[in-house]
């Protein structure tokens, strides 16, 4: 268990004591303040759902197979080339340095859609001067930082646990990178 507290006076939990539960025993390996760090990266996974079902499954109908077999051969189809897609993207990050969060997914998409037809007209002689060209291109779509996402623990109604909503909670100040405002405490090693 890792202990920490936010010095940061803008998110929600600010001076509140919170513990992180790993499995990651080796603090030399895994260094408390990175695992903690790690904790913003856990909205990747609703934009992660997004771009699945909404920009690369662009069907609004259910799956088509009437078996739960299909169903699951499909739903493996669509996971496989959201990976490829991925990687892809990981792969034209590493050539510019870039974290792959900030490259377009649907740009991204799109030119590997359009890339394909390339692939296949050209002598395989030809297939690495695409592929730069592809991964060039993926790079300058790039998306700008992600803000912090923070959502105060309010609502309107009375006789809650959570503060009242009020005109402050509707536009907070930016809180500082998260990375910023983390203070492990004495017991915060991993115990």
């Amino acid at each position: 268990m890792i202990e920490y507290t936010i010095d940061d006076p803008q998110p929600p939990g600010h001076g509140e004591v919170h513990r992180l539960l790993t499995t990651l025993l080796a603090p030399e390996v895994y260094p408390p303040l990175e695992l903690i760090g790690c904790y913003p990266e856990r909205w990747e996974v609703e934009l992660t759902i997004d771009e699945i079902d909404t920009h690369q499954r662009l069907l609004q109908r259910p799956f088509r197979s009437l078996r739960p077999v299909g169903v699951i051969q499909e739903l493996y189809g669509l996971l496989l080339a959201h990976f490829i897609i991925r990687f892809i993207m990981h792969q034209a990050a590493l050539t510019g340095s870039l974290d792959p969060d900030r490259l377009s997914f649907i740009n991204s998409l799109r030119l590997i859609t359009d890339a394909l037809a390339d692939f296949q007209l050209v002598h395989p002689d030809h297939h690495a001067r695409l592929w730069l060209r592809l991964l060039t291109d993926i790079r300058h779509f790039q998306l700008p930082p992600r803000d912090n996402r923070i959502n105060p623990r309010v609502v309107k109604r009375k006789m809650s646990k959570f503060g009242k909503k009020r005109p402050e909670h509707f536009h907070p100040p930016p809180p500082a990178p998260f990375r910023d405002g983390i203070v492990l405490l004495e017991s915060g090693a991993c115990a």
